[in-house]
């Protein structure tokens, strides 16, 4: 199932993506005790969202409301750095390193699906990066990466914006990675159960419908549970939080002479069997 969250008459809600993919069942109303996505995976309750919506007829139009990030509040957002296989994510180095670079974004540091992604006034490099994201629905702490999968609860897109020009701005990845609204995520939480293979996903990125990326989640150096057990070896993973997976080549920042995102473009993310992320860049 299509997992979604928005806001409609005047309150925020989740539900299901109807089978058509035009309209949305409101699961709110019909879960008591549960008022966000966050609630229904940390008591488990996915099983029941799908049965209190099964034959139900839509209750919105999807183009009729306002999508919110997958998971609205997420405690943690880690993300993999240099994590695949082409030049850019490993030009430091002759060889795959030893361990993954990991950071944290901020949720503020994301628009929805459709809703602006800021170029800032205080920084001029705007930078795109494809990537498909892991979102975790059971708590876990020192998993193994053989139990990893258990920990899944399914998958969403994520444009990973960075501010380039911020990078060399100290020594921290930090602000380069968390400016307002940098970002793109969505547009849905595509359940586990409908991914057989999360290392079998095509992802491209188009600028203005032009094909800037195009990779697969074959190329990542560090796959989903290497990711999940190395990252719940320092911190406890919880329901609701987010592990994006790094970015095949293709970013602006490859270029002899790049072309940084400007007002007025639009950035898409598609993965296969998970969606097409899309949003315009405006000046802040």
């Amino acid at each position: 199932m299509k997992l979604v969250s928005y806001r409609a008459r005047g309150k925020e809600r989740y539900g299901l993506l109807s089978p058509d993919g035009v309209g949305i069942i409101d699961a709110t109303a019909r879960i008591n005790g549960a008022e966000t996505l966050r609630d229904v995976l940390a008591q488990d309750r996915l099983k029941e969202v799908l049965g209190a919506t099964s034959g139900a007829a839509p209750d919105d139009a999807l183009d009729d409301v306002v999508l919110a990030l997958p998971i609205t509040e997420p405690e943690k957002i880690l993300c993999a750095g240099r994590n695949y296989r082409a030049y850019h994510e490993v030009v430091e180095q002759q060889r795959a390193p030893d361990y993954p670079s990991i950071f944290g974004r901020f949720a503020s540091s994301f628009s929805a699906h459709r809703q602006p992604i800021l170029k800032p006034k205080a920084g001029d490099q705007l930078d795109y990066e494809g990537e498909l994201v892991v979102v975790i629905g059971k708590a876990g702490r020192h998993i193994s990466e053989e139990r990893a999968f258990d920990h899944v609860a399914g998958y969403t897109c994520m444009n990973e914006g960075t501010v380039r020009d911020w990078m060399s701005k100290g020594t921290q990845n930090l602000p380069a990675k968390n400016f307002d609204r940098s970002g793109g995520l969505g547009p849905f939480i595509v359940t586990a159960d409908e991914v057989p293979d999360p290392a079998r996903l095509r992802i491209i990125t188009r600028r203005n419908g032009r094909v800037v990326q195009d990779g697969s989640t074959e190329q990542m150096i560090f796959d989903i549970p290497f990711l999940i057990s190395h990252i719940s070896k320092f911190t406890r993973l919880e329901p609701g939080d987010l592990i994006a997976t790094g970015s095949p080549g293709g970013s602006a920042v490859e270029s002899s002479s790049p072309e940084w995102l400007r007002d007025g473009e639009v950035i898409e993310v598609e993965i296969s069997g998970i969606g097409r992320l899309e949003n315009p860049i405006v000046s802040e």
